[in-house]
């Protein structure tokens, strides 16, 4: 078996001051300055017959278009095929806008910063593959209580505690690269929060390539994290109330019990020099929510408005017709987004697969009970890549649709998207493992 190579390399995405951030609505100025730095992140693995890429990026969501023009330009550069590349984003609620979808309908996304954070994308995947060594590798998993809360349930149950590593040794058999997946918002810090960051992400990745020592690497790819977080309201967020302990502190004690529960997992990750890898793509059609006619929508979004600004601020009432509107501003969006569509919406699903495992890439916010029976019901471990590749908003189990809520109003895909997507990951995952 031919033997193992690997490469890494990050490239800085960080803002100037001055510029809007995503992931809020209610946030009400542009960024103040860098609380610590974001980064496009790359890892290539090559077994001379199959090289693979993944790509971790510090923003919140990336168009699909976009993603599959840089997959474009990183062939040119490496000759790696698209469909191996799998590009995800780490969903920090602190980096510019780069996508335009149903809660920043008024904003625009800069389509200088666009191409210059294209162009770090393709430089960072591009440099990983020129920089390949011999190497071994490993895929392990590990455990970590007390950070992911499902934001929906009174228990704050399920979670999935489960922790995907790949780990990447140099020949003498020294850890040099560390791969992290992990299913929890990035969200620490709300929308009040005017400075750049990676959130809680960033501090793992801080606390590991500190602990593998100079000269290392970790990147930091997020799960099906639609309705897990560090244990704030998601419809608070939305319309602005700020809770107490969304810190940099705060964010900093996640992150660091991240990491612990990572380092304390990675001496019993097996590597070997000899590991398979090979890629997959495919795409699954998901059933899409019956919507008004455009003007229909756009006359229920007027009347919200209008009941909310009858009413005095900072009332219960206040806060309901708040929420309201804001339900009404999403209808609106999808509303024209999705006409002419036929209530179809063709995804991507895409997979890579190192060894016995594999990571697959999902471009939604999966609910983590979707991500549970998944990992159930496949033979092979996997690991599963939310936010990757594109991004369609949220996809909730079938269950959660009946008790509503915004993270079910946020999803543009109906109750059955849920069983579409689960039969395309198993198809997917035979289709992987069957080219073995």
């Amino acid at each position: 078996m031919s033997n193992l190579t690997a490469g890494f390399e990050r490239v800085c995405i960080t803002p100037p001051a001055g510029v809007p951030l995503a992931g809020f609505a209610a946030r009400l100025d542009v960024s103040r300055g860098v609380h610590d730095d974001l980064f496009a992140r790359a890892l290539v693995l090559d077994d001379s017959v199959n090289p693979v890429c993944v790509l971790s990026v510090d923003v919140l969501a990336l168009p699909a278009a976009f993603v599959q023009q840089v997959r474009t330009r990183i062939a040119a550069r490496t000759g790696m095929n698209p469909s191996a590349m799998l590009v995800a984003c780490t969903h920090t609620h602190a980096a510019p806008v780069t996508i335009r979808t149903f809660f920043n309908p008024e904003e625009t996304v800069d389509a200088a910063y666009m191409e210059w954070l294209a162009n770090a994308m393709e430089q960072a995947a591009a440099a990983a593959f020129e920089r390949r060594a011999p190497a071994r590798a490993g895929v392990g998993t590990g455990r970590v209580t007390g950070l992911g809360v499902n934001r929906r349930t009174p228990d704050g149950k399920p979670v999935d505690e489960e922790i995907g590593i790949l780990k990447v040794e140099d020949a003498d058999g020294r850890p040099r690269a560390v791969l992290v997946n992990y299913a929890c918002h990035p969200t620490v810090l709300g929308p009040d929060n005017l400075l750049a960051t990676g959130d809680f992400p960033a501090t793992t990745i801080q606390h590991l390539e500190g602990a593998l020592g100079p000269g290392s690497f970790a990147l930091y790819l997020n799960g099906t994290q639609g309705n897990i977080g560090p244990g704030h309201s998601s419809e608070g967020s939305a319309i602005g109330i700020i809770a107490p302990g969304r810190t940099f502190e705060r964010a900093a004690e996640l992150g660091g019990k991240l990491a612990s529960a990572v380092l304390e997992a990675l001496p019993a990750v097996v590597t070997a020099a000899g590991l398979p890898l090979g890629a997959h793509s495919l795409s699954v059609d998901l059933p899409l929510k019956a919507y008004p006619p455009p003007g229909v929508a756009w006359e229920r979004l007027e009347e919200a408005g209008r009941r909310l600004s009858a009413l005095k601020p900072g009332s219960e009432e206040h806060n309901k017709a708040k929420t309201a509107l804001l339900y009404a501003s999403i209808e609106n969006y999808y509303a024209s987004e999705t006409a002419g569509m036929n209530g179809c919406l063709p995804v991507e699903l895409q997979g890579v697969r190192a060894g016995g495992a594999a990571f697959i890439g999902l471009p939604a916010e999966v609910f983590v009970e979707t991500g549970l029976r998944i990992k159930r019901g496949v033979p092979h471990r996997v690991f599963l890549a939310g936010l990757a590749n594109g991004y369609i908003g949220y996809l909730p189990d079938r269950a959660s649709y009946t008790a509503g809520g915004y993270e079910v109003v946020s999803a543009k895909v109906n109750e059955q998207a849920e069983d579409r997507l689960v039969e395309g990951v198993l198809e997917l995952e035979r289709r992987l493992f069957s080219k073995s």
